[in-house]
């Protein structure tokens, strides 16, 4: 027991010489040095040394001089001292990491490695949606993220989901040829792109492997390659299944410039020109 318990401070940041020496002392009180290091297997060469660092930690405490002896602090006030030790280091910690999140914040393009990252990373993307979801995914992904994608809905979030494969009901807008999973895979790897409310994109493989790799982005040419994509996906599925996707289009386009509208006031304009001169 003595022996797990050593290994357990040790793992609390004490040495060994420490441990055995306070659980000797916790047995055995008052005691002077050389009663110590019997007890407990410290040298005798090396037991002031571990007694001063005790006292300096608030740890034991000298009550008799010449020689002197030691008693050690209660159970519940060592207990105290690593929970003060714990939230100081954890303070410290918070804000280096802090730091380097906000270093991280000003990177608008990352690699993610690993199928497991991957979903991790997904899910965080998901939390933060404030207004539309849209997703290129399989029915394994889809799983996988079904309870973030439904924590988002449920916060508001619009969801739109092109598959080749089945979905899990009660995710948004579906659009899917509910082609069987094993059936496609015999073609294709899996993939996911995942776009946040026009501002943030996730894309790349979807194999579950720790080589499977996805880009996250924020850069606006990255998330218009992801958009295309699914722009393309989705019209084709549209004339596919003789489904109107145009609402969905409108959707994912919303943020881009009005082609057709700036394309049909040009050709308006250039119509009474041409008439004029055919006129004259």
């Amino acid at each position: 027991m003595e022996q797990d318990l050593t290994q357990a401070m040790k793992r609390l940041g004490f040495t060994a010489n420490e441990s055995r020496a306070y659980l000797a002392l916790l047995q055995r009180h008052p005691a002077t040095g050389y009663e110590m290091a019997t007890a407990s297997g410290v040298p005798r060469s090396a037991i002031y040394n571990v007694l001063r660092s005790l006292e300096r930690q608030g740890l034991v405490n000298v009550v008799q001089e010449k020689p002197a002896r030691y008693i050690p602090v209660p159970p519940e006030r060592l207990f105290n001292l690593l929970e003060s030790r714990f939230a100081r280091n954890l303070d410290e910690v918070r804000a280096r990491i802090e730091n380097l999140a906000q270093t991280q914040d000003e990177v608008s393009t990352w690699t993610v490695q690993g199928y497991t990252g991957m979903l991790d990373e997904a899910r965080r993307i998901i939390g933060g949606a404030r207004q539309v979801i849209m997703a290129s995914l399989w029915q394994r992904e889809a799983k996988a993220l079904q309870d973030a994608l439904l924590s988002a809905q449920k916060d508001g979030a619009e969801l739109v989901l092109f598959s080749f494969t089945p979905l899990p009901e009660g995710l948004g807008t579906q659009l899917s040829y509910d082609i069987a999973e094993p059936e496609l895979e015999s073609y294709w790897s899996h993939r996911l792109i995942l776009i946040v409310d026009h501002e943030q994109v996730l894309m790349g493989g979807a194999e579950d492997s720790e080589d499977n790799r996805v880009v996250v982005s924020r850069e606006e040419p990255l998330i218009d390659v992801a958009r295309s994509n699914l722009v393309l996906d989705i019209t084709l599925y549209g004339e596919r299944t003789d489904t109107d996707t145009a609402p969905t289009i409108q959707l994912l386009t919303a943020p881009l410039a009005p082609v057709e509208e700036l394309v049909s006031n040009s050709l308006a304009n250039q119509a009474p020109a041409s008439n004029a001169k055919a006129m004259s």
